[in-house]
């Protein structure tokens, strides 16, 4: 079709915390059609947002924690390959990037708006019995999940985001919509194909701070990219010290030092879990390294200096 034939699709939702975008480009004699699909995929990520959502009292990710230590909970089969998925990433990340990080986050002060089953955080000598992949208890063939520790919490946090904007894109390509971004804030964006007359969708990512970035566009086409940094989302802790909120579960502390890590590739939710643990380590190589990932690009920002892997 030619340039004229396409319309210009933009929604948007304030959703996981966050403002979910749509841009797309859809033949203009299927307004109806296009309007359908945004609609079911904003009723879609509502849904998402009821069942993954720390902060809604009844959401499956709840009731999980509040049956930490206790009996498993059914869960759905998308809920499930998100587990799963979230496990074999901490595998890969060597434990960086790990989705039972929730009790950190909640002994360090965050969570006081959330929905969690327990009213009182963790002691900090408790913190290593209450993290780890290894402590969340998966069976395949009932469907159920399990935290084997009271006091855990499951915090999917960005990787929700990821997840979602992953999945509903599928279901968009499989309804036949071709070229269109999703976006999930500033932290994930995915685009398939490209608007009519260009190679690819140009997406900016924010300046780093105070201090422009070296990266600030980037063009995509069939790819995803996860921004992640530590220089937002933080809180006054004890004697005034700003306590920032992406942890190490490895030392039990957050990262203090200022940092931001860009990565593309062909899957939001995988983006998503590799920005963090490799903002985490704060470089390419460490407690792990990708291997055989052409697919992959990752950037670290600082403000000092930049490096590529």
């Amino acid at each position: 079709m030619a340039h004229e034939d396409y319309e210009f699709y933009e929604g948007q939702d304030r959703l996981m915390g966050t403002i979910f975008r749509l841009y797309a480009f859809y033949p203009q004699d299927k307004l109806t059609w296009m309007h359908e699909l945004a609609d079911r995929l904003f009723d879609g990520l509502i849904e998402d947002d009821l069942r993954l959502s720390l902060y809604k009292k009844d959401s499956l990710v709840n009731r999980i924690n509040g049956a930490a230590g206790e009996e498993p909970v059914a869960v759905d089969e998308d809920t499930f390959a998100l587990l799963s998925a979230a496990r074999g990433w901490w595998e890969l990340t060597r434990g960086l990037f790990d989705i039972t990080a929730g009790a950190l986050m909640f002994a360090h002060g965050y969570y006081r708006d959330a929905a969690l089953p327990e009213n009182s955080p963790p002691a900090m000598e408790e913190l290593a019995g209450l993290t780890g992949c290894d402590k969340l208890e998966l069976d395949r063939e009932r469907h159920t999940a399990r935290l084997s520790r009271k006091g855990m919490l499951l915090d999917l946090g960005g990787l929700a985001k990821g997840w979602c904007v992953q999945q509903r894109a599928a279901a968009l390509l499989a309804s036949g919509l071709e070229d269109f971004v999703i976006s999930a804030g500033t932290s994930t964006v995915l685009a398939r194909g490209a608007p009519p007359s260009a190679d690819s969708w140009p997406t900016e990512l924010e300046t780093f701070g105070d201090r422009t970035s070296r990266v600030p566009e980037l063009s995509l086409r069939d790819c995803a990219v996860s921004v992640s940094a530590n220089y937002r989302n933080t809180l006054s802790g004890p004697q005034g010290a700003t306590v920032r909120h992406i942890m190490n579960p490895l030392t039990l502390q957050p990262v203090e030092e200022l940092r931001r890590v860009v990565v593309t590739g062909p899957d939001a939710a995988e983006c998503e879990a590799l920005s963090t643990a490799f903002l985490i380590q704060g470089g390419p190589e460490g407690t792990f390294s990708l291997e055989n990932r052409p697919d992959i690009s990752v950037h670290f920002d600082t403000p000092d200096d930049l490096r590529m892997a």
